[in-house]
């Protein structure tokens, strides 16, 4: 492959990605609008965040991707779902 062929297939990958993101944040919405209103640290979820975040290192090292691209993918992807599951949350 060279450098186009390579930049189109990651390109294709992030269309997926996308996708796959739509389907998360509509069960973070639906998430926060069952966790109790106005309750942040039920929204925070710091334990359920720090299973996740073991999970996903366990399961990107078995596929051979890097756990810590893993854990810094899923933490900013996690910070950005609970910002806007405070606002569901705050609004349900």
């Amino acid at each position: 492959m060279d450098l186009t062929e390579v930049r189109l297939a990651i390109d294709g990958i992030d269309r997926q990605l996308i996708g796959l993101l739509a389907r998360r944040q509509v069960l973070v919405e639906q998430a926060g609008r069952l966790k109790p209103k106005n309750d942040a640290r039920a929204v925070a979820a710091t334990e359920r965040v720090a299973q996740v975040i073991h999970t996903r290192r366990e399961q990107a090292a078995a596929a051979g991707l890097s756990p810590d691209v893993a854990e810094a993918v899923w933490r900013a992807m996690i910070e950005a779902f609970i910002r806007l599951e405070t606002e569901i949350n705050r609004d349900a």
